[in-house]
């Protein structure tokens, strides 16, 4: 059968323009939100808002660790390092069951996949959320660029493990990220 290519062309057209209106619309909305989650390092590492000489993010997250956190190595942001299954084991599943999951309405109908289990993010669970004096949005960037930092140590540290293990694999990485929060974005 022969289709009408120009009614679906012009339905097509009308789709788009009017995706584009509402892409539009929605963005002017937002702009007036965007400044409220931009975060600032040298704030949240306690400076009081002075600038520390330095724009360099790992800098200042390492500012952050040893002013703010006094170089505690017990807020290590991956676990306590004595977790029964380690982080990047294949040893565990998703989790499903509403004690794991907030707002689950049964035992099963939310998953957290496996890599929501084993984020480095310890160091966000008793985070003051009281964002009154603006700091919240400071801290938070402070502390996922922290997490960050360890996220990508323990796949830099974990992928030799994997390489050996499946080395005639071309994925190998693939895996180690897969069971890190980098691919979450």
């Amino acid at each position: 059968g022969v289709s009408g290519g120009t009614q679906d062309e012009d339905a097509k057209h009308v789709l788009d323009e009017f995706g584009e209106k509402v892409y539009k619309e929605v963005k002017n909305e937002s702009n007036g939100f965007k400044d409220d989650l931009k975060g600032n390092l040298n704030t949240a590492s306690g400076s009081s808002g002075e600038t520390l000489g330095s724009i360099d993010t790992c800098y200042l997250v390492n500012q952050y660790y040893t002013e703010r956190l006094n170089g505690n190595s017990n807020r290590y942001p991956c676990g306590t390092r004595t977790e029964e299954v380690k982080r990047f084991s294949d040893k565990q599943g998703a989790q499903c069951d509403k004690k794991k999951i907030k707002d689950s309405d049964s035992n099963g109908d939310a998953c957290a996949p496996f890599r929501r289990l084993n984020l480095c993010n310890k160091n966000m669970v008793k985070m003051d959320t009281n964002n009154n004096d603006g700091k919240a949005t400071h801290t938070l960037l402070a502390k996922v660029c922290y997490a960050a930092k360890y996220e990508g140590d323990s796949i830099k540290t974990h992928y030799p493990l994997y390489q050996h293990k499946y080395g005639d694999s071309d994925s190998q990485i693939c895996t180690v990220l897969a069971r890190s929060f980098a691919d979450i974005g």
